[in-house]
């Protein structure tokens, strides 16, 4: 059996294994029509939890290229994966096409964690890929009186599928998600002496859950098992640790369901939050404005707020504090709002989106907002209409040339990379 039948077989054995937690398979589909055929350009199949209703977009046919959606069966999906040929072409049925897929054979299975925004999950995964040797795509740009423009297949594919195929360019062809519906991990919670865990149990026990954590701090190391009773359990390992890493495993199969990393000489990654203790609160509001902390009375003028958020994404990120003036006198916060409030002021004013952890606290029987900006990883972030901010000592400015073609040359490193 060749090492790409020994594949299929992996990926069709974990299908009938996770049958009890899929029902439907959502199936995104881009397909090109070369020489009368039609061919596919980039596919992801992401089998559904059973619980979950999706209602599929509205086909965007532009005659030689379409974008779809559907919804099809294990069973369906399990027979496209056994018609894929280790070399060559085959002709596999994408909604209403007969689409031919030309391949080098499955490529071996990687783990994301459910933090990871790598194909925008949310669960911890294995993805495979089918690669192809040929990079097909339409004619530029995609338009049609009747849908929507877009400037290149690049965005079609982003905005549609999922994938940022310029960052990800080996994703043409035919990516699988398997995605553990078990349970995951939806917060670490890094104190000073304490971690706080907290997991989403879905289609198993909590009881049934264990956590194995291991951290580290210079040359002392913690080894700690956390035994869920409740969806959050808190730890003591006596201090706050450089280096963590934590697997939730069931204790019923041995088998590890989802899994987060944090190192302090890393950027913080999705669920992973560093408690800010009351002490250093008040030393962060005794120590006034700087390069990463900026105060705000109020959120205000919607502009002037996310101009902050830009220039902290555009450099070492930072914190906002809502409620505390310019001279560092705590006043709280007078406007009501909430995360959806800070969320859709962000989603309207800035491109491309930037994402805060926000933290609400009482400090002299006031309420505060900490807003924790972490830097960007797809630098330049822009103020809609108004441009490129960064952070200059503690002051939001345009950047200039130099350091505009600075962050384009890392993004460029990053994707390389």
């Amino acid at each position: 059996m060749s090492y790409h039948q020994k594949l299929i077989e992996e990926v069709v054995g974990k299908i009938e294994n996770r049958r009890n937690s899929y029902g439907s398979v959502l199936v995104k589909s881009t397909i090109v029509k070369q020489d009368s055929a039609w061919k596919n350009s980039v596919t992801k199949i992401l089998p559904l939890h059973k619980s979950e209703t999706y209602v599929t977009k509205e086909k965007l046919d532009y005659g030689n290229f379409v974008l779809f959606e559907e919804l099809i069966s294990l069973d369906n999906l399990i027979e496209i994966i056994r018609k894929l040929p280790e070399k060559g072409t085959a002709t596999i049925t994408l909604g209403d096409y007969e689409v031919q897929v030309e391949g080098e054979g499955l490529q071996d299975g990687y783990e994301y964690d459910s933090g990871e925004e790598y194909l925008s999950i949310g669960w911890s995964f294995e993805r495979y890929h089918y690669r192809s040797p040929s990079r097909i795509h339409p004619k530029e740009p995609i338009v049609s009186k009747d849908l929507p423009l877009f400037p290149n297949f690049q965005k079609a594919v982003n905005e549609r599928i999922g994938i940022d195929i310029v960052r990800y360019s080996e994703l043409y062809s035919i990516v699988i998600c398997l995605p553990k519906y078990e349970a995951k991990i939806e917060e670490v919670n890094i104190g000073s002496t304490e971690i706080r865990v907290k997991v989403q149990p879905r289609d198993t026990n909590i009881e049934n859950l264990i956590g194995k954590l291991y951290c580290e701090r210079e040359n002392e190391v913690k080894h700690v098992d956390i035994e869920f009773k409740d969806k959050v359990e808190i730890t003591s390992i006596g201090f706050k640790p450089d280096f963590l890493y934590i697997i939730l495993m069931a204790k019923t199969d041995n088998e590890v369901l989802d899994s987060r990393r944090y190192s302090s000489r890393q950027l913080l990654p999705k669920g992973v939050v560093i408690d800010i203790p009351e002490y250093g609160i008040r030393e962060l509001i005794r120590n006034g404005e700087t390069e990463t902390v900026e105060f705000k009375e109020n959120i205000g003028k919607p502009e002037e707020f996310v101009e902050t958020v830009v220039a902290f994404a555009n450099s070492k990120g930072g914190i906002i504090i809502l409620g505390v003036d310019d001279h560092s006198k705590v006043i709280g916060v007078s406007e009501r709002f909430n995360e959806d409030t800070i969320t859709n002021i962000l989603r309207s004013h800035c491109e491309p989106q930037i994402k805060c952890e926000i933290i609400r606290r009482q400090l002299d029987e006031k309420e505060i907002v900490i807003i924790r900006v972490e830097e960007g990883r797809d630098k330049p972030y822009i103020l809609k209409d108004k441009g490129v901010y960064i952070r200059a000592n503690a002051t939001d400015r345009i950047s200039n040339r130099y350091e505009l073609d600075e962050m384009y040359r890392q993004k460029q490193l990053g994707y390389r990379s």
